[in-house]
């Protein structure tokens, strides 16, 4: 688990995505209507490790049975959300979560979901028109929308490699409608932690799927890293 915190620390400074829009642009991008139509962007990992990006949800073996959330807006579950992305020019969607960081920006989301991983040999593809929207619920944004700020990260392992024991992302966020920081406007944020044992069980909260409505499930940490 330190090694994952020497990792983190490393993450603003490794493997940037490229530019792409400014944040008025994303802002316009994301009506109601391409929102209400982008996919789900997944990953599966088959047994000899290989890593599969793709839009559209998939039959996955359930690891433990989920529950609905039903009051996403009240923190801590509001510090979770939906982030839409564009990637390789088409629209899709990942769950994420705001960071209580001192910039009071910061969102952890996977790699996938900032960048494709490497295909027959090509890079990565970067996503573009990141938006994040916390506590999401059935089309309510309670806090408004958070657009990407400069360039999405990830890590080389799994940009460069395909690994998805490294497929972890971030970025940072500009402020919502009303000026206010991500951190700030949603009561705070989930903290990072290195220094746990690795015989835990850990609580995750997404939007699994095409489900409009946010979800909690209990798994294994082993399980988590291949989510």
């Amino acid at each position: 688990m330190r090694r994952v915190g020497a990792l983190l620390a490393l993450f603003l400074v490794l493997a940037p995505g490229a530019g792409a829009a400014t944040p008025r642009q994303i802002e316009r991008f994301w009506t109601p209507g391409r929102m209400a139509a982008a996919r789900p962007l997944e990953m599966s990992v088959d047994r000899a490790g290989r890593a599969d990006v793709q839009l559209g949800s998939r039959p996955t073996a359930a690891q433990a049975s989920s529950s609905i959330v039903e009051t996403p807006e009240i923190p801590p579950y509001a510090w979770n959300g939906r982030l839409f992305v564009r990637q390789a020019g088409k629209e899709g969607f990942c769950s994420a979560t705001a960071i209580d960081s001192p910039s009071r920006r910061l969102v952890l989301t996977a790699g996938h979901c900032v960048n494709s991983g490497p295909k027959e040999g090509k890079p990565g593809v970067w996503s573009t028109y990141l938006e994040f929207v916390p506590g999401l619920n059935l089309g309510v944004a309670p806090y408004g929308t958070f657009v990407l700020s400069g360039r999405p990260r990830a890590l080389p392992a799994w940009t460069k490699e395909g690994n998805p024991d490294f497929d972890l992302g971030a970025f940072l966020t500009e402020p919502n409608a009303e000026g206010a920081a991500l951190a700030d406007a949603v009561g705070g944020g989930a903290t990072i932690v290195t220094d746990l044992g690795k015989r835990r069980r850990f609580e995750t909260f997404g939007y699994p799927g095409s489900t409009e409505r946010m979800r909690t499930l209990s798994m294994p940490a082993a399980s988590i890293l291949r989510t």
